[in-house]
């Protein structure tokens, strides 16, 4: 069995955070290893993972002082510490089902495919209440091409967006990461990151199964910040660019780019970031000249 490197960033997880490693370490595919990056968690976070690495050996710990540049830079503190062949992303708060591991590998390896992806159910932690995406009938299993993937992303059926965005729910060839550095000065920093993972693979295999849990509640960061932080257009400009120069069809990233600037306008008017606003309408104004 190939091992597989298991990152959780972890940040005052509270009640939630056993939930999460013991979804981890009881999982079916056992030849793992769990690298855990306490980023000053000052909740009794810290001691649950001491207690987790004094009684699994496959458990790694690092503790980091608060304030070390958040989830982007926890993420960036474990990968140079893997040493498994795959790599897999688990938030703090969230849980697997217990074959989550098994059936990602398993996909890839049927596949031949350098990332397997599934699909995910989430929990309304308020509410105490599940929201599936997809029933039993909606399953299948599909290989992409990063370009066939990539027409993919702004589809809104079974929650797809979200999944495409996000880096959990996905198992990766770790030589995939070689020189991927998140951010460390964004609230968000997945929409920077998990399309350039995606233009490193050859084959990409995509699961319709909801086998990943995400807990949201009214203090999620996409609850708590700017939707602005949400749908940076940063990210976006740089993917417009880097899709455009490898020849990929860009025209959904345009469509979206356009609602990101009128998001951004709309933010930035309300907010008497002037500048800001007329720079948006600028760049409105010649992609409605030019597109």
């Amino acid at each position: 069995m190939e091992k597989v490197s298991v990152i959780v960033p972890v940040f005052n997880a509270g009640e939630f955070l056993r939930q999460c490693l013991d979804s981890i370490l009881n999982q079916t595919y056992s030849n793992l290893e769990l690298i855990l990056v306490n980023d000053g968690s000052t909740d009794g976070s810290a001691a649950v993972c001491e207690e987790y690495r004094q009684k699994d050996k496959r458990v790694r710990l690092v503790h980091k002082k608060l304030g070390g540049g958040g989830v982007g830079a926890a993420r960036n503190t474990a990968l140079p510490l893997i040493s498994g062949d795959y790599v897999l992303f688990v938030d703090n708060d969230d849980w697997l089902e217990e074959n989550h591991i098994e059936f990602l590998y398993q996909s890839l390896k049927e596949s031949d495919s350098d990332i397997a992806v599934a699909n995910f159910t989430e929990f309304f932690q308020d509410r105490g209440t599940f929201g599936f995406h997809m029933s039993s009938e909606d399953y299948f299993r599909k290989v992409y091409t990063p370009q066939e993937w990539f027409k993919m992303q702004y589809d809104g059926h079974f929650s797809f967006s979200q999944c495409f965005t996000v880096p959990w729910a996905k198992l990766y060839k770790a030589q995939l990461f070689e020189n991927i550095v998140y951010p460390e000065d964004e609230k968000v920093e997945d929409d920077y990151t998990t399309w350039k993972i995606y233009l490193m693979a050859d084959r990409i295999v995509y699961s319709n199964s909801g086998i990943y849990f995400h807990r949201k509640s009214s203090t999620s960061v996409t609850k708590t910040v700017d939707q602005t932080y949400v749908f940076p257009l940063r990210s976006i400009e740089e993917r417009v660019a880097i899709l455009g120069l490898i020849g990929f069809d860009i025209s959904e990233e345009l469509r979206a780019y356009r609602w990101r600037l009128q998001l951004h306008k709309d933010s930035f008017l309300e907010a008497g970031r002037m500048q800001d606003y007329h720079k948006c309408l600028q760049k409105l104004a010649i992609l409605e000249k030019w597109l």
